[in-house]
């Protein structure tokens, strides 16, 4: 089976449990980890001392029983778990962790099929004496992406090199009307919701169709969200606003009017983010191409026997 159409059919879980894991610990809003050329286990420049890479102290991968729940990606305090995916989907958590919008089959190339098709259960336990600095890495977990390389370095004999690369993506820029933004209150109590790496929180909104509500975002954190709603296509800040600020994000009216035109906004192409009303915030996008890199697989292996 060819690894475009394996991708294809995984695709929609892989959609799953890349959301499933900016929900549950932001990693994909964190910022692209740079990553040894050839796994984690690589050696450091000439001359310069070799570094231990960080690496989790017990490890734990089996293959997901038939029928097992859907895939889950969950940061412990003591650890990490992941159920019922994929190590192109393990991949791609430890070396794009920006989110979905990077996760397309040609970011990873040259892979045997059953890097897609194979499901396995991952249980990482940290050892005591990185635990509290575990705890604090905060929601880029950076500690968590680190070892994540070394696992897959040592247990999958991950070896590969990059490739620079360019996806279809977009700007976020501020319209002719410019920002229609609240500043956020300093020290102000937030509410519950999802957090963002700047310290802000969305909330969606129970009593509004297709409501999202911000408070104490960065444009920077609102542009990573964006590209989590987009799927696939990834979305960078060019707003040069640096402030802190309280917005809502409403979903644009779609729907037949009573003579049965169509409603208040019609898009013309297939972006998801064509149905959410950018334009009341002062704000736009613009298309533009969006560097990334290819990794190109040299060796890897399923992984070793516990």
């Amino acid at each position: 089976m060819r690894w475009s159409k394996l991708f294809c059919e995984g695709n929609e879980m892989i959609c799953k449990i890349c959301i499933v894991g900016l929900m549950s610990c932001g990693m994909a809003m964190g910022q692209a980890a740079s990553g040894p050329v050839a796994g984690a286990a690589a050696s450091q420049t000439a001359g310069a001392a070799k570094v231990k890479p960080l690496a989790f102290d017990v490890v734990s991968i089996r293959p997901s029983k038939p029928g097992s729940p859907p895939a889950i990606s969950k940061v412990l305090p003591d650890g990490y778990r992941l159920a019922n995916v994929s190590i192109w989907t393990t991949i791609m958590t430890a070396y794009f962790p920006q989110g979905a919008a990077y996760w397309t089959y040609d970011r990873l190339v040259a892979g045997p099929p059953w890097l897609l098709s194979e499901l396995y259960d991952i249980d990482a336990k940290v050892s005591e004496a990185d635990i509290a600095e575990w705890q604090k890495q905060g929601p880029q977990v950076p500690m968590l992406l680190q070892m994540l390389q070394t696992m897959l370095a040592d247990r999958c004999k991950f070896v590969f090199h990059r490739i620079p690369a360019e996806v279809d993506g977009w700007a976020l820029e501020v319209n002719k009307r410019g920002p229609q933004l609240t500043d956020a209150k300093a020290g102000a109590v937030l509410p519950k919701g999802m957090k963002f790496p700047g310290g802000g929180v969305m909330v969606v909104d129970p009593g509004a169709k297709k409501q999202y509500r911000y408070y104490g975002v960065s444009m920077e954190d609102f542009a990573l969200h964006l590209s989590m709603m987009s799927s696939r296509q990834p979305v960078q800040d060019k707003t040069d606003l640096s402030g802190k600020y309280d917005f809502v994000m409403s979903w644009l009216d779609m729907s037949p009017n009573a003579d049965g035109n169509e409603g208040v906004y019609a898009p013309d192409n297939l972006n998801p983010l064509s149905y959410w009303d950018l334009d009341s915030l002062g704000l736009k996008l613009v298309p533009v191409k969006v560097p990334t890199e290819t990794l190109v697989i040299d060796h890897i292996e399923r992984p070793s026997a516990n």
